[in-house]
Parts: C-alpha cells; sequence; structure tokens
C-alpha cells in the first residue's frame, strides 16, 4: 500500500512537469506527442487511486478480524487455565506429547531416509564361518523404527556392491518384489541387515597404485551369444567378483592380462592357465600391504579399521582358551608324534605348526576324534583272513601294529615303568585327596563302560565258539571285574565322606 502511494505521487509530479512544459512548447507535432502522454500519466492516477480504494476497506477489515481473534484467544486461554486446575485437560497434554513424540519419529525417519543410496562399506561373515571380512555396499532401505529403539540401534539394509560369493549378489526378483522365497530360503542375498552404527566409509579404489602382481577383483566377460540380464545360476559367475593377479598391464588401451587365484566360483577347477584380458573398469584393486599368500581374509581392506582387528583378535584368544580347556579334559598318556622319531613322517609337527593343541579333537570345532589312528602293516601277498586270524591269536599283543613292529625291530628293550599305585588309604587321606580319587574313579567307570559296550558290538561278529569269540569274551570278563572293583572303592569313598559330614555336623552341634 506504501508503494502505492508513493507511486501516485511521483505520477502527479510527472503530469505537473507535463502541465508546465505543454504551455511553452509552439510546435505541434511536439504537443501532440506531450498531449498524448498527459492522457497515459492522467489514467495511470485514475487506477492507483482505485487500488487504492480497494486496499482500504480489507485492511480495515483485517485489522479488526485480528483484533476479534485476539480476543477469542485470551477467552480460550482463561478457559484451558480453568480446565487445568480442575484437572480436566491432563489427558489432552498426554496427547500432545505422544504426537510429539510422532512427530520427533517422523523427523528422524525423514533424516535417515536421505541414507538411501550412500556407499558405505560393511562387515560381513559368510554362512559357513570364518572371519568378518570388510565389503563395500550401499544403502537401499531403512528399516521401520520399532517402539522403544535408541537412535543407536536403528538398522538398515545394505546390498554389496561387490559380491564374490552367491550369497551376497542382489536377488533381482526381491529388487522387483516378485521373489517367492523368505530372506534366509533365496540362494541370493536380500540385503544385510546392519546397525546404523555399523556403517563404515566406502573404500576408494586407487588405480594408480595398479602394477603387476597387485591382487585385485575382476568381473569375467560373459560371451557374446549369452543373455545374462537375468541372474541364475548358470550366469551368476557374470555378475560376481573373482580374486586375481595382474599378469601384465596396458595403461595405453586400458586393458590388463589376469590370472585367477582360486578358479570361477561355481565351476570345477580345469586344467589351463587361468589367464584372461580383461578392461579397467571391470576390475577393483584390492589393498595389497596385506598377505599375499592369505587365503582365510576376503576384505576389501582392513587396515583402517584397527578396531575389527582387535575384536577378532579378542575372539581369537576365546576361541584358544576354550581348546586349552578341552586338551586338560583329554590328557593323551603318549607324547603327540612320539613314534615319528624312529620314521621320516612329519606329520605332528605340521599339525602343530597349524594350531592344534594336544589333546583336542579334530575339527573345525575340536570335537573328533582325539586318539590317532594307528597304522596297520599287513604280510605281503597273504589274505585278509589270514591276517584277522593272527590278530586274533594275538589279541593281547597285536603283532600288525607298527608301533609294537618298531619296537621288535629297532630292540627297544627299555624296562616297563611300573604302574604307580593309585589307590589310596581312605581312612588316612584328606577331603581333596578323596574328591580327586572319587573324579578319577568315575572317569575309568566312564571309559571302562565304553570299551565294555564297543566289545560286546564285536562280540556279535563272531560266531559262538570261535577263537575271536572266545577272546573278546575273556576280555569282557576282565572289563566286568575292573569295574565292579572300582564300584567298590567308590562305596567306600563316598561311605568315608559321608560319615566326615556327619561327624562335622556333630561337632558344630
Amino acid at each position: 500500500m506504501d508503494e502505492l502511494q508513493k507511486s501516485l505521487n511521483e505520477y502527479e509530479q510527472q503530469l505537473c512537469m507535463v502541465n508546465s512544459t505543454l504551455e511553452t512548447v509552439d510546435d505541434e507535432n511536439e504537443r501532440e506527442s506531450i498531449l498524448s502522454l498527459q492522457s497515459d500519466l492522467q489514467q495511470l492516477i485514475e487506477l492507483t487511486k482505485e487500488n487504492l480504494e480497494a486496499l482500504l476497506p480489507k485492511e480495515s477489515t483485517s485489522s479488526s478480524e485480528t483484533q476479534s481473534k485476539d480476543e477469542l484467544a485470551d477467552e480460550y486461554a482463561l478457559f484451558q487455565a480453568e480446565m487445568a486446575k480442575s484437572g480436566a485437560y491432563e489427558e489432552k497434554n498426554e496427547g500432545d506429547a505422544d504426537t510429539n513424540s510422532d512427530d520427533k519419529d517422523r523427523d528422524i525417519e525423514d533424516d535417515l531416509s536421505t541414507l538411501l543410496g550412500m556407499k558405505c562399506s560393511v562387515y560381513h561373515t559368510h554362512k559357513w564361518g570364518g572371519q568378518p571380512s570388510l565389503y563395500n555396499a550401499m544403502v537401499s532401505a531403512i528399516v521401520p523404527m520399532q517402539e522403544n529403539v535408541e537412535f543407536n540401534d536403528l538398522q538398515v539394509r545394505v546390498l554389496f556392491t561387490h559380491p564374490t560369493h552367491a550369497e551376497m549378489l542382489p536377488c533381482p526378483f526381491f529388487l522387483d518384489g516378485e521373489c517367492k522365497f523368505s530372506d534366509e530360503q533365496c540362494r541370493y542375498s536380500h540385503g544385510a541387515i546392519v546397525q546404523l552404527s555399523d556403517l563404515k566409509e566406502a573404500i576408494e579404489p586407487d588405480f594408480s597404485a595398479l602394477k603387476v602382481g597387485s591382487r585385485i577383483l575382476m568381473k569375467m566377460n560373459p560371451p557374446q551369444d549369452e543373455d545374462i540380464s537375468v541372474t541364475k545360476k548358470s550366469t551368476e559367475k557374470y555378475h560376481l567378483w573373482h580374486r586375481a593377479v595382474i599378469k601384465s598391464l596396458d595403461p595405453e588401451k586400458k586393458v590388463c592380462l589376469v590370472k585367477l587365484e582360486h578358479g570361477v566360483t561355481g565351476q570345477k577347477r580345469k586344467l589351463g592357465s587361468g589367464e584372461c584380458t580383461v578392461q579397467i573398469e571391470d576390475i577393483y584393486p584390492l589393498d595389497n600391504t596385506e598377505d599375499v599368500d592369505s587365503d582365510t581374509n576376503d576384505s576389501l581392506s582392513d587396515t583402517e579399521y584397527p578396531s575389527a582387528k582387535t575384536k577378532c583378535e579378542e575372539t581369537a584368544h576365546d576361541n584358544q582358551s576354550l581348546l586349552i580347556e578341552k586338551s586338560l579334559q583329554n590328557p593323551n598318556n603318549t607324547p603327540i608324534g612320539e613314534w615319528e622319531r624312529h620314521t621320516r613322517g612329519i606329520g605332528s609337527r605340521l599339525m602343530l605348526a597349524m594350531g592344534y593343541v594336544p589333546g583336542t579333537g579334530l575339527g573345525a570345532a575340536s570335537d573328533g576324534r582325539v586318539k590317532p589312528v594307528e597304522a596297520r602293516v599287513l604280510p605281503v601277498g597273504k589274505s585278509l583272513d589270514h591276517c584277522m586270524a593272527i590278530s586274533e591269536k594275538n589279541a593281547a599283543q597285536d603283532p600288525l601294529k607298527v608301533e609294537q613292529r618298531l619296537k621288535r625291530t629297532l630292540g627297544n628293550k627299555a624296562e616297563e615303568v611300573p604302574e604307580a599305585d593309585t589307590s589310596v588309604n581312605v581312612k588316612q587321606s584328606t577331603s581333596k585327596d578323596l574328591n580327586i580319587e572319587q573324579f578319577k574313579i568315575s572317569e575309568d567307570k566312564k571309559r571302562i563302560e565304553r570299551e565294555i559296550t564297543k566289545l560286546n558290538s564285536s562280540l556279535i561278529k563272531y560266531p559262538a565258539g570261535s577263537n575271536g569269540h572266545k577272546s573278546i569274551n575273556l576280555q569282557i570278563i576282565e572289563k566286568n571285574k575292573e569295574l565292579t572293583g572300582l564300584t567298590q572303592k567308590e562305596k567306600q569313598i563316598s561311605k568315608e565322606q559321608a560319615q566326615r559330614k556327619d561327624k562335622q555336623k556333630m561337632t558344630v552341634f
């Protein structure tokens, strides 16, 4: 409105100047142009005045409406104060608090939506186990927030940008919303769920450090007549990234000759060099500061995150403690590789070098067999029946065992160490010694029971009256006698312990 008033004043001043000029001009042409300018200014002044007159009543009405609204707001505020005093306004306040919390959650979700498409790197552990490895990924979705979830517990779904195994390859049907399988049943990945706090910065490739011998990830080129638009088992190798080593590099043509390290994933190893030519854009440089001979570390780079290494080291230390505990539970009577000093065998030394703990079982979980398989040398040109007959005849001392054969061959006449008398005087022993002796007896009983079970299963294989049947039957009788003696000894120890407890109670009383 002020601008219109200012423009009106300017127009009126211009009109005065035009009128004064019109009185002094005598030329007809100039007089006509000045007259037309005068008429234009007069029309412009009339229109401006009409606009000002139209705005004046609106402003007056708006000011009156504002005053009426202020009065209503004041009255409503007084009404709310009275309702709050009477206690009828508390429920509305709770509703406002819920609304505020919902608005806050929406704001957080809006902020998280900006993460979609962001490049990052996350740790991934394969289905078959192993150490977690760092891979580049991209945020594809935000997991909906649950109630009472803190900001640090928020989760996102990521897809790997350089998948090296089928379980990491994004499922094309899931991306289209048509996959019929669940996240666990699908062959391919529906995205890994990770916490927002576990996201790391994306690892940028350094192509300037490429040279002969550099370790890379490479993508295979499919044949021209093969359709790889849909990911399936026969074409997934063209969508995966394979480990390779650069053999030669041509920067001008932007191509390089590479050799696969482990062959193509999902394909049997074939005879041949395994070398192929790929474009520079189809490779991804790995961190070449790592050990080249490392086959267990599939990460792109783990040098930037020492905290993750510390976590892995702590886990390895805990696993080592469990192995030591298992080794103490299974004491081995003979040192590992004792008979290799008579031969050229190095198997036991290799096992120790690879981290085997004596006393633990074989296998990844150290739950396999503890005692090694005994080697047996069979006579040349003799049948298996003849060898079994020799074993049955010398059941106590099997001549086919390599250990006993070496003893006879090397003339080892070392006197046998007499077995220590493990029996204890029940009356004179301390409570600690009795507990230890009772534990040993229980372990011996379990061992003998297992041996009796094995002998009974072997007894069925031989017909009644045969030499093998008689020999095994005698062994079962001896084991039962030994088991009976241990049971009686265990009863004596239990009786002595009960008497000592009763005596202690009577003394306290």
